[in-house]
């Protein structure tokens, strides 16, 4: 979370709108001040603190003082978003902060939020002739972002690891021995962790994800081979040919038999 103290304004340092005709991957570096970004199109792809954000319209982030970040994944042409560097206020430590924003949420009313950063930016570049102009928009921005984002729910970074997670219970999915507590050995987790973690980000557990890709094999196998049913559940990582058709059709709601004679001649191929 981010404190807020409203007892001065906020001290801006420079800002931009930020947009790419092109594919695009934000620069690997380290700031020495606050970084706002406010998400408007498309989606960025940054990497901070070992954790991987997605900034998409209407989401900020913000970046901390000291923190290395880079762009992980190249952005597609057409995004687009707001950035403000800023200086934090100089408060006694033991201070209790006036409000707090979480360092990355999606906000509930985004047009708000974007009239004010268009404001503050026009403000940067020098568009009101009073010197704190900026400051002060600054500020403004960051009261709408705590009212906005007072009962929201922050948004959950995706650990470094998970593209790795997801390739290597894909490879070991039809494996006899799969299990939610040997993945999360070889990935170095907490089993409950590692299950309140995925079923986050998303929405489905661990184990309803393997089902999923031991279910799908089990159709291509169904539909593309002449393979017995009991051959089939062996291959899928299931021993017991009648535990597979009770598997089998209480996620796809017919039977293994059913189903090959239902699709098997509906394959279409270009061999």
């Amino acid at each position: 979370m981010i404190p807020l103290y409203w007892q001065t304004p906020y001290r801006i340092h420079m800002g931009g709108l930020f947009m790419s005709d092109e594919t695009w991957s934000h620069t690997d570096r380290t700031i020495t001040d606050y970084e706002l970004i406010i998400g408007v199109s498309g989606v960025v792809f940054l990497e901070a603190d070992r954790r991987m954000y997605e900034v998409k319209a209407g989401d900020i982030l913000f970046l901390m003082p000291g923190q290395r970040h880079r762009g992980y994944k190249l952005s597609s042409p057409g995004v687009s978003f707001y950035w403000f560097h800023y200086w934090p206020q100089e408060m006694i430590s033991d201070s209790e902060p006036d409000n707090q924003i979480p360092r990355y949420a999606e906000c509930s009313n985004p047009s708000r939020v974007y009239i004010l950063a268009r404001q503050l930016l026009h403000a940067v570049n020098g568009g009101y002739r009073i010197a704190q102009a900026g400051d002060y928009f600054l500020t403004c921005l960051l009261i709408e972002l705590a009212e906005q984002l007072q009962d929201s729910s922050r948004l959950e970074a995706m650990d470094p690891q998970l593209p790795e997670l997801l390739e290597w219970t894909r490879l070991h999915a039809l494996d006899r021995d799969i299990s939610v507590e040997r993945i999360a050995v070889h990935m170095c987790y907490n089993k409950d962790y590692l299950s309140r973690m995925f079923k986050r980000r998303f929405g489905a557990g661990l184990l309803s994800y393997i089902h999923q890709i031991k279910l799908e094999a089990a159709k291509e196998l169904l539909v593309g081979t002449k393979l017995h049913v009991k051959e089939i559940a062996v291959r899928v990582g299931i021993d017991d040919d009648k535990q597979f058709a009770k598997w089998f059709k209480r996620l796809s709601s017919v039977t293994p038999t059913a189903y090959r004679q239902a699709f098997a001649r509906t394959r279409l191929n270009n061999d």
